[in-house]
């Protein structure tokens, strides 16, 4: 088994309606990610043409989401107040008691099936 065997991935588009209270949300969330969760191995937000955000997140587990959004909680909250999700896919190993407590109509499950990857 691969040592990031465990590794779960995010992939979620969204529009942002509060630019403003969005930006309180990346204030909030950015920092704390960056210097207190080492077990967020990815934290990318890309904004396309029309301004739908595409962002990507990488967690080395299943504890280690559930740890980030405890963690980040205020700013969570002002996240979900300034956007609209539009998809979201969530990638490998995750119990059913996290999809049952996260079972969002947008969203959709996927489990690893081939990859080739370095390091």
């Amino acid at each position: 088994m691969p040592a990031n065997a465990a590794q779960i991935d995010l992939y979620f588009t969204y529009r942002v309606h509060d630019e403003d209270l969005f930006a309180e949300y990346l204030d909030a969330v950015l920092p704390v990610t960056a210097e207190q969760e080492p077990y967020v191995l990815e934290y990318t937000l890309a904004r396309g043409v029309y301004g739908t955000i595409l962002q990507h997140e990488r967690y080395e587990n299943e504890a280690a989401i559930a740890r980030h959004l405890e963690l980040t909680r205020e700013g969570q909250e002002k996240w979900g107040q300034s956007t609209e999700l539009l998809d979201i896919r969530f990638v490998g190993p995750l119990s059913q008691e996290f999809r049952d407590a996260y079972n969002l109509d947008v969203g959709s499950w996927w489990d690893r099936y081939k990859a080739a990857s370095r390091g």
